[in-house]
């Protein structure tokens, strides 16, 4: 480690005593500190992070005070700009891990931070959504409640928002579900709204271009590089670098000195060439394209056949509408926005009924048939939502909301099962499987997980921690790897994601973890890319 990371630790360090001098005893107080490699923007770049907990009775804070080294050995700046009231604000809630009230299953909790598992009702709309796939390359601090018995009644409001920060930039996911018991019924309503899908695309520097076809991504003066020699177009009087000065509409020359130049043309012909045609993306910009706005409404019911002896048996039904924006586009449209073409108001709408919930001891189990009518599709929301809320196509720099890649198809009918179990207090294993058929090919999602419980840890030599999962959806429908045919059931597509989270005991006090999620996005050429995020860090606990 170079000296620069030597001062970046004293640093850290430094603030430990600032933080305890604060606690009434060492004992409410605890804090681990990590070094080690981490995913930033496909970057692995070295991360030295101190997060302090502060566990207050019902009261917790989660910090997470963190420095990035670059690879020339300079302190990075994420994470402590304040060059604007924007970069200020996300620099103060990225140092906060979470904030909570409470405990997810209390009368009243609330949560500010990192979101994990955001399920409302039966989770056919928004089922195990999370804000912390790009963490800690990408900070979002999201807010989770839960108010049971408003006023005395039976009537309670639970719902989540994605980040904090993102209402600065015109766009969020906000969910809300009010619920209540009458007559032993429990009915609840749902709305689950993205205020803009295009938030989903990250802007380092507010120019709306998105970081990704961003030339400059950290300069909001410049933004576009058309033929990528360095120079901003609207500096360079050669964009697509054919030798020719150019002279159309969208140069960025005045009135004056265009006519200028169509006169010495005129006069001189091909002595003094300009060129009227440039070959110029025009790339997205969510400064010049409206707000993708989609959102989706539903219901729910349940009522319990059996609570007796450890034994819980319910019947519920689902049923949820979807309600979009009309962002119907023209082909010339799209292409002067920068949006892919193709984009139309998705409508449909979802049943998931009967269904039987079981609860069985450690075993939990739900069944439930459905029936889904044209573009709708369950999990709208789920937990590769901040991957697929906007797709970029970095070789046309064109951007397509999640809602428009819905598939338009006809009826589809069938079933969907989830199993979860504490094996003997050793282990926990899930999975979900959806199966719907209909004119087209079936249409298949698979969800499993599984993790060993602290109880079996403690006679596996050095063993902390040790959980995996795997998720796809839209299994049989989308291209294999190489764009040429059909996938395979386990094959990746870009709806798929899996990875594992394991954590070694080294001696007392000091632990590796092993962080790694991968995720699949297709290229310009038709390709499957892989991206992997990884966490490999030394934590020391205190």
């Amino acid at each position: 480690m170079n000296f620069r990371c030597h001062r970046a630790l004293v640093l850290l360090l430094a603030l430990y005593p600032v933080a305890s001098a604060a606690q009434p005893s060492v004992a409410m107080f605890g804090y681990s500190l990590s070094m080690g490699s981490v995913t930033v923007d496909q970057e692995q770049l070295y991360r030295l992070s101190l997060r302090p907990d502060f566990p207050m009775g019902r009261l917790g804070l989660g910090l997470d005070l963190e420095l990035f080294v670059e690879r020339n050995g300079d302190l990075g700046a994420r994470g402590w700009q304040a060059g604007s009231s924007t970069q200020t604000f996300d620099s103060i809630l990225r140092k906060i891990y979470y904030v909570r009230y409470g405990r997810p299953n209390d009368a009243v909790y609330v949560k500010i931070g990192a979101l994990n598992d955001v399920t409302l009702g039966y989770g056919l709309i928004i089922d195990n959504y999370r804000n912390t796939l790009h963490y800690p390359g990408l900070k979002k601090t999201g807010l989770q409640f839960r108010i049971a018995n408003l006023a005395g009644t039976n009537i309670g409001l639970e719902g989540a928002i994605n980040n904090l920060q993102d209402f600065q930039e015109g766009g969020a996911l906000v969910g809300l579900r009010a619920f209540g018991r009458a007559a032993g019924i429990e009915l609840g309503v749902t709305l689950v709204a993205d205020l803009d899908q295009y938030s989903g695309l990250r802007d380092s520097d507010s120019d709306g271009v998105p970081d990704p076809i961003d030339a400059f991504p950290e300069d909001g003066h410049f933004a576009l590089d058309n033929d990528a020699d360095g120079v901003p177009d609207h500096l360079d009087s050669d964009d697509d670098n054919d030798g020719i000065i150019d002279a159309d509409a969208d140069s960025g020359l005045s009135a004056a000195l265009a006519s200028a130049l169509l006169g010495l043309n005129a006069q001189y012909g091909n002595a003094f060439p300009i060129d009227q045609d440039v070959d110029r993306h025009k790339p997205f910009n969510r400064n010049r394209v409206g707000r993708d706005f989609f959102s989706i409404w539903g219901v729910d019911a349940s009522y319990p056949l059996i609570r007796d002896l450890g034994v819980a048996l319910k019947l519920y039904g689902q049923f949820a509408l979807l309600m979009d924006d009309d962002d119907a586009l023209s082909d010339f449209a799209a292409q002067q926005q920068g949006v892919a073409p193709g984009n139309r108001q998705a409508t449909g709408f979802g049943i998931a009924a009967p269904g039987l919930w079981l609860s069985l001891g450690p075993l939990n189990g739900q069944l439930d048939f459905r029936h889904f009518r044209r573009d709708f599709d369950a999990r709208y929301f789920d937990e590769l939502y901040e991957l697929d809320r906007a797709h970029l196509d970095r070789a046309t720099g064109q951007a397509q909301s999640k809602d428009a890649r819905l598939g338009h198809s006809n009826n589809l009918s069938g079933f969907f099962g989830h199993l979860s179990t504490e094996l003997g207090s050793y282990a926990y294993a899930s999975v979900s499987y959806q199966y719907l058929t209909g004119t087209d090919d079936p249409k298949q999602q698979l969800i499993a997980s599984a993790s060993l419980s602290r109880k079996l840890l403690k006679y596996v030599p050095r063993l902390k921690r040790a959980y995996a999962y795997f998720y796809k959806n839209n299994i049989g429908r989308s291209l294999n790897e190489e764009g040429t045919g059909r996938d395979d059931f386990f094959e990746p597509t870009p709806d798929t994601s899996y990875g594992f989270d394991i954590g070694l005991n080294m001696k007392e006090g000091t632990a590796v973890r092993w962080d790694t999620r991968f995720l699949f996005e297709r290229t310009a050429n038709g390709r499957l890319q892989r991206h992997k995020i990884m966490t490999l860090e030394t934590v020391f606990d205190f």
